[in-house]
């Protein structure tokens, strides 16, 4: 076994002595490994040998501690992922690093967006993501927010993206985990093609085959240290799991049940979910594994969902001759049942949590006595499943989100098989994980069923369904279509039985697509952006009309201009919490910033001419980046929460406010009332100019850099720093700019009333959260748009217009303002989850 080709000016990328540690463990100890032009490299070892360690030093990602990076012979040292997009590396990760709010053209161009320095070119975006798709063979609708896709479809979309780099290396880091046989030959077609350009592929795979069939040489890591670099042709797969795991092992699957399985537990008759599955009638018997094969995207994952209580469904499915509850996971946990997801982040993990919350949280409630949780019996069973499982971590409570991707599965097979459950529902139950930890669990899922559990398994890798399944349901546009044997399954047998079904060979392709991609064709993302700010101005001129019986004054000239003038301030605040909540933060320091303000400018803009207001106008705005800085250095720079860091700020500038007006007076000048408070008509000069500042924010929001930055640090912050955004910056810029707006707003304030007040601001905390909130912008960050804050607060202020023409008293004021705020964020919950269920 011969080692890398370490420093050969032939090699396109070559690392040399690599050392990298994460807290309690030393990842790679003195790795070396080299790649020439147009050969595809694989890279194999177990879960944790630092694989992808490695692959993420080279990507930027990481830094390493020691060692030398060498490109095309050259020395580098790569200090983030843009300069190692701009040496020619791109990327595609295990744990797809997308932004789900963005759409699919957006997230393929994300980072490197062609058009000008401040807006992006959305035509040559589709034109080039349309191109690459034609070249992956790919039929994904590029308006498709990637948060609505399946993990396959994110697959291809990452690989899409690094494509658009034409790159000199190409990292593939587990890019076959959800894709079918279809999707991996076009992927394989593609990287011959690369191959022939000269381009160096670095391909990392626990599925043997795919390496023999696709690999030049092979690279084995254990335990952070390169094992040996080895020609395809000169070794044999039992030869190459040796080398990963130190030891001869046998590639083989468990043995089916030598006895007859028991009898049926799972019955379903006529199982329906509209646009998903229909008419599904099948059994499973204790002690049997039944596998849901055909093409992906034909209802095998939806059926299994819906088992578990994540999709509607109608029909009749008992489990034990008991009927199975509707729509309720927590039901179906209760009655025996246990999914394990194919899509780890998502639906789990809890990333933030050690592993021994992660294993031990669904048991709780079975375990804990009068509230309490049992340590040792916690104890006992996270260590069962770290030993029985191999999880490589130095602790219980290392945290789930530092664990390699094949550890993290590992962690959610040993939460799940730690209970005694009599149904077992497992999709994609060994994607990112090694081949000794595949045989492993094969074989725990082998005696789940031979203990007398139904089991039923749907598998990316036919020859895994095949090897475990006592029989296979062949499913074809969401119907059972073929049943068949495991020992008679072949890999021809299930794709043809699967693409024949009621099609023709010009329609298999067809067949092969999630019955969902139609609907996607038809979406109207415009009027999806603007659905809620359309609804949003319905009711505000519902409530319009509504007070204007109360009060004829509604809709006279003068209160409308009064109301225009309301919303001016409150608008521009909230324009600004919305760059802060967009990013999933908040700034409790607005309102105290206005009032603090109104008190300097009823000092400095006393006397009249054009030199005391602009002293006015640098003092309010000076105020204002300080604050803003001060926030920004205390979330980003010394990591203080948000929540936390604002309140501490809003406590400081409300008390400066108090010290220097303890209480209302001083008068501003006519000068700064003129500028302040002109009207061309009856409309307000500032509602004009906030008016038109929103069109602005939206426009850059929509078509603009900034835009992107802000929905993709708020959505996946870690998604944007592997391009090489830097979010630290884009979330310090949000609050610096949320502090201008708010000096800003105290300025129109202060012209509104004439004078200082350091309780002026009081009421602009909660109510630019309120028009934020209302105007549809997530809570959680990268989701919303500028017109729908703007709606937001023109809502606001016509509510609080209407309640005073009403005669409610101020106090009756603050308590339906925050229940407005409850109601949305209430509705958007609502809408998201039912979304998230659809």
């Amino acid at each position: 076994m011969d080692r890398p080709e370490i420093a050969n000016e032939t090699n396109a990328l070559e690392l040399i002595d690599v050392d990298k540690s994460f807290p309690g463990v030393r990842v790679l100890k003195g790795a070396s490994f080299a790649c020439r032009p147009g050969e595809v490299h694989a890279l194999m070892g177990e879960n944790g040998a630092g694989k992808s360690t490695l692959m993420r030093i080279i990507a930027g990602v990481w830094k390493p501690e020691a060692g030398r990076i060498l490109i095309r012979g050259r020395d580098v040292q790569i200090t983030g992922p843009k300069q190692s997009q701009d040496l020619g590396i791109a990327m595609v990760y295990q744990d797809t690093r997308l932004v789900p709010d963005l759409d699919v053209s957006q997230n393929i161009w994300f980072g490197r967006e062609p058009g000008g320095a401040v807006l992006v070119d959305r035509g040559a975006m589709d034109q080039g993501a349309q191109s690459i798709f034609d070249r992956l063979g790919v039929s994904i609708a590029l308006d498709t927010p990637v948060r609505d896709l399946t993990v396959a479809e994110r697959q291809l979309v990452e690989i899409a993206r690094a494509l658009t780099t034409d790159p000199a290396v190409l990292i593939l880091d587990e890019p076959t985990s959800a894709l079918d046989a279809a999707e991996i030959q076009h992927l394989f077609t593609i990287i011959c093609q690369l191959k022939k350009n000269g381009t160096a592929v670095i391909f990392i795979s626990h599925r043997l085959p795919e390496v023999f069939a696709i690999a030049d040489r092979i690279t084995v890591l254990k335990d952070g240290e390169v094992v040996g670099t080895v020609d395809r042709d000169e070794v044999d797969h039992e030869q190459l799991v040796a080398m990963m795991v130190g030891r001869e092992m046998a590639l083989a699957y468990p043995p089916r049940a030598s006895h007859a399985a028991g009898a049926d537990r799972l019955v379903v008759e006529n199982l329906s979910s509209p646009g998903r599955f229909e008419s599904l009638s099948f059994h499973v018997r204790a002690g049997e594994i039944v596998g849901f094969g055909g093409i992906q995207g034909n209802g095998q994952a939806e059926a299994v969902r819906a088992l578990f209580g994540l999709l509607p469904w109608t029909g009749t499915a008992t489990l034990d001759g008991t009927s199975l509850p509707h729509g309720s996971p927590a039901r179906a946990i209760k009655a025996g049942i246990v999914y394990v997801p194919g899509e780890r982040h998502r639906e789990g993990l809890f990333l933030p949590h050690s592993i021994r919350e992660n294993i031990s949280l669904p048991h709780l409630f079975g375990w804990a006595g009068l509230g309490i949780v049992p340590a040792a019996r916690e104890r006992d069973v996270t260590a069962g499943a770290i030993a029985s499982y191999a999880i490589k971590t130095p602790s219980a409570e290392q945290i789930v989100r530092n664990l390699s991707g094949g550890n993290q599965q590992k962690v959610v097979l040993g939460r799940w098989t730690a209970g005694n459950p009599r149904l077992f529902l497992f999709e994609d139950p060994t994607r990112g994980v090694d081949v000794a930890t595949k045989l492993e669990i094969y074989r725990r899922i082998r005696s789940l069923a031979e203990a007398g559990a139904a089991v039923i398994l749907v598998s990316s890798d036919l020859l895994e369904l095949i090897g475990l399944s006592d029989r296979i349901l062949v499913f074809s546009r969401g119907r059972v279509v073929q049943e068949i044997a495991g020992t008679d399954a072949t890999e021809d047998a299930i794709v043809g039985s699967a693409t024949e079904a009621g099609t023709t060979a010009a329609e298999a392709v067809t067949a092969a697509e999630p019955v969902v991609h139609a609907a996607r064709r038809h979406r109207r993302p415009l009027f999806a952006r603007y659905a809620g700010a359309i609804l949003l101005a319905v009711l505000i001129i519902a409530l319009g009309i509504g007070t204007s019986h109360v009060s004829s004054f509604f809709f006279s000239v003068r209160n409308l201009s009064n109301i225009a003038g309301q919303v001016a301030p409150l608008a521009l605040v909230a324009l600004g919490q919305f760059c802060v909540i967009v990013l999933g933060g908040i700034d409790l320091s607005v309102g105290p910033l206005i009032s603090l303000v109104t008190a300097l400018t009823s000092f400095v803009a006393v006397t009249e001419g054009a030199t005391a207001m602009w002293a006015a106008i640098a003092a309010a705005l000076g105020t204002g980046l300080v604050t803003g800085l001060v926030n920004a250095v205390l979330i980003v720079r010394l990591k203080i929460p948000d929540l936390i860091a604002t309140l501490a700020t809003y406590s400081v500038v409300f008390g400066a406010a108090l010290i220097i007006r303890p209480s209302p007076g001083g008068l501003v000048s006519d000068t700064f009332l003129d500028t302040f408070s002109s009207n061309i008509g009856p409309v307000p000069v500032a509602a004009l100019v906030v008016g038109l500042l929103f069109v602005v924010a939206e426009f850059l929001l929509l078509r603009g850099r900034l835009g992107q930055r802000l929905y993709g640090a708020g959505s996946s912050t870690e998604a944007s720093v592997v391009v090489g955004i830097n979010t630290a910056l884009v979330r310090a810029g949000a609050y610096v700019f949320c502090s201008l707006c708010a000096a800003a707003a105290g300025l129109l304030i202060a012209a509104r009333i004439g004078s200082g007040d350091p309780q002026a601001g009081a009421s602009f905390t909660l109510s630019s959260v309120t028009a934020v909130v209302v105007g549809g912008v997530s809570v959680l960050g990268g989701r919303g748009t500028a017109i729908g804050v703007l709606a937001g607060a023109i809502a606001v202020g016509v509510m609080q217009n209407a309640l005073n023409l009403m005669h409610v008293s101020a106090y009756y004021q603050y308590v339906w303002t925050g229940g407005l705020t409850l109601v949305a964020v209430a509705g958007y919950s609502l809408r998201t989850s039912k979304a998230r269920r659809t």
